[in-house]
């Protein structure tokens, strides 16, 4: 008889591969992974591959199949075979040796949801401190949990985007990913460190630590989809750790009355161009300060200004009396738009691209 541990673990088990199957039954689901010893990769395996399991009679006995993995964690893989992890060849840790049987579709589903461990630091969360202290970079972590489904999209929507992908990349970020094994008993194990020391109670969750003082900067729980992420890194895009350290310690000089500029007189917007070919308009999506994502199009012959008409006729009534800046997320640093700038939106190359709106 399952234990209560056990029926815990069934339940997420469920869960997670009624959301991966899309459409299927509580029952299906219960057959499969009857059918493979409750093994979530082996029961989407079958699944993917169209392996018939009789769910109107007594299940049967598993099939022989191609085994894959739908995500590995390199970290774990490194704590328990670092002599194949330090070697030159690690191909074992992605078990890239080609299967026998069924390689697309069993190397699909793993790369679907593989963990970016070409962006990923490799050491331990005090080494991870220490080149973030060095190199001024912040430190982005990622917690998972290879349990919990959300851990499976955020490796497969949010890390695998190529914008996250590229800012990651070049800017002030020292990106760092482990995961939980609730297999293991080890309390002193890299993720339950820092959860305890976070006061972390639900994983998956991303974080983005001062490596100089350890402080949270902020925090992220469940999934996080890429825009979001994005929008809410500009601040660190910015300067580093060290810089803000330095203008935390300087003597503040006394406050001076605050300037208050004449708001521009912003022109009308027109109609949008919706029966317009679509060579011929330029189609921007824009996030306002209260979190709606909005998408409009305007011909590419219009002038830019226009978009700060559009933006200021979304705003609510009470924010209409306070200046917002207009700032394209870009990789590597947040690229402000010029309100004075006489282009047209051809001119500007903002054709899909998404707009951040900020109060001053």
């Amino acid at each position: 008889m399952a234990s209560r541990k056990q029926k815990k673990q069934r339940k997420r088990v469920i869960s997670s591969f009624l959301e991966i199957t899309n459409g299927q039954t509580e029952e299906t689901a219960v057959k499969i992974l009857n059918a493979t010893n409750w093994n979530l990769d082996e029961a989407i395996l079958r699944f993917n591959n169209n392996i018939e399991v009789d769910i109107e009679d007594e299940v049967r006995p598993p099939l022989p199949v191609v085994k894959d993995t739908l995500c590995y964690y390199p970290q774990y893989y490194q704590q328990k075979n670092p002599e194949v992890w330090e070697s030159e060849d690690n191909s074992e840790v992605w078990g890239s040796e080609e299967p026998s049987d069924n390689k697309n579709n069993n190397n699909n589903l793993a790369s679907l949801y593989r963990p970016p461990v070409d962006l990923m630091f490799n050491g331990s969360f005090e080494k991870a401190k220490d080149v973030g202290s060095d190199e001024n970079k912040w430190l982005l972590v990622n917690l998972q949990s290879p349990k919990e489904f959300t851990s499976h999209t955020l490796n497969r929507d949010t890390w695998a985007d190529e914008a996250v992908s590229q800012t990651i990349r070049a800017s002030n970020f020292i990106f760092w990913q482990v995961y939980d094994d609730d297999d293991d008993d080890d309390d002193d194990s890299e993720c339950r460190k820092v959860c305890g020391y976070y006061k972390l109670d639900s994983l998956p969750v991303v974080l983005v630590i001062d490596p100089i003082t350890g402080e949270k900067m902020r925090k992220w729980c469940g999934m996080v989809d890429p825009v979001s992420l994005l929008e809410d890194l500009l601040s660190f895009m910015e300067s580093g750790p060290r810089d803000q350290l330095e203008r935390a310690t300087k003597t503040q000089l006394p406050p001076y009355p605050p300037v208050h500029e004449q708001m521009p007189a912003y022109p009308a917007v027109p109609e949008e161009p919706l029966q317009v070919a679509r060579n011929l308009v330029c189609r921007i999506g824009v996030r306002l300060p209260d979190g709606r994502m909005i998408r409009r199009n305007f011909l590419l012959t219009d002038p830019v200004q226009l978009l700060w008409s559009f933006c200021f006729s979304q705003l609510e009534e009470a924010n209409q009396t306070r200046q917002f800046r207009l700032t394209r997320p870009d990789p590597g640093a947040p690229k402000p738009l010029d309100y004075n700038s006489k282009m047209t939106f051809q001119e500007s190359g903002l054709n899909n691209s998404v707009i951040l709106v900020t109060l001053e």
